[in-house]
């Protein structure tokens, strides 16, 4: 039987914990781009909680292993910019990170169901994210928990190019 992970929301404390978990996490998928900037991980509270959002993190044996995060779509960012048709109270998720020795455990899928219920007591009733198409393991968690590929581009300002896959999910009660 796995291990519990303990989710709860992020605090200041958390902060190297984070920035090292996502290194790691990006780091093991061949996804870390040196030269990006990571400025929302350095103002967690502000880039996410103050904007309406939430950020998660795992917890196993007092260890941060996994991390999520959501906020509204802001629509200068790309996902707003390829899918034009979002909800006015769209989120968009992102940085779901589990470390690369805690992977294959459900600790994903938790903070997953987490952030979804937490974005719809927010008023959500849309999820939209981005990944690489390299990370299969992500990909297949977004599947399936019901998102559908809706864009698919190539992107070449890296050094490596790779393609971006938009994702989205209907919140909207069935």
């Amino acid at each position: 039987m796995t291990p519990a992970v303990t989710i709860r929301r992020y605090q200041p404390a958390d902060g190297s914990r984070v920035r090292e978990l996502h290194e790691a996490a990006m780091r093991d998928v061949g996804a870390y781009v040196e030269s990006v900037s990571d400025d929302d991980l350095e103002r967690v509270r502000e880039t996410y909680v103050d904007a309406g959002g939430e950020f998660l993190v795992g917890e196993r044996d007092d260890t941060i292993v996994a991390m999520g995060a959501f906020r509204p779509v802001d629509g200068s960012e790309s996902v707003a910019t390829v899918v034009s048709d979002l909800a006015p109270s769209a989120v968009e998720l992102t940085r779901l990170r589990v470390a690369p020795d805690h992977q294959r455990r459900g600790y994903g899928r938790r903070l997953y169901e987490a952030l979804e219920r937490r974005a719809r007591s927010t008023g959500a009733d849309e999820l939209v994210l981005d990944t690489m198409a390299r990370q299969t393991a992500a990909c297949s968690l977004y599947e399936s928990q019901g998102f559908e590929e809706v864009h698919r581009e190539r992107i070449d300002g890296f050094d490596e190019p790779f393609e971006l896959l938009i994702y989205r999910k209907s919140l909207a009660e069935m």
